[in-house]
């Protein structure tokens, strides 16, 4: 899986259960700057709810396939979007790699 169809999804699972991360818009205007989804730091910007992340963790381990584990979001090592997207797509790609060996 590409890290961009991660980020991506991991932006939507973020912006649909943490309410102050605007969802990605569908196209932006020409003089319109984009989110800074990869630096924005999940708390306590996102959200400083630790149930919050309790529950994105789990949509997150849901939708692709992993655990966690001690590491939630938000922790050290995944203090940003761009960390936690850089961590999935490692833990995906090494699942799939361990699948079609």
């Amino acid at each position: 899986m590409e890290r961009d169809r991660v980020r991506d999804e991991v932006i939507e699972i973020l912006a649909n259960k943490l309410h102050r991360l605007p969802p990605p818009p569908v196209h932006l205007e020409p003089d319109e700057e984009p989110f800074d989804y990869e630096g924005q730091k999940l708390v306590p910007d996102v959200t400083d709810n630790h149930l919050d992340i309790a529950e994105v963790a789990m949509d997150l381990e849901d939708a692709f396939g992993f655990n966690f584990d001690e590491n939630l979001p938000g922790s050290e090592g995944l203090e940003t979007i761009g960390q936690l997207v850089d961590v999935i797509h490692r833990k995906v790609t090494a699942a799939r790699a361990t699948a079609g060996a």
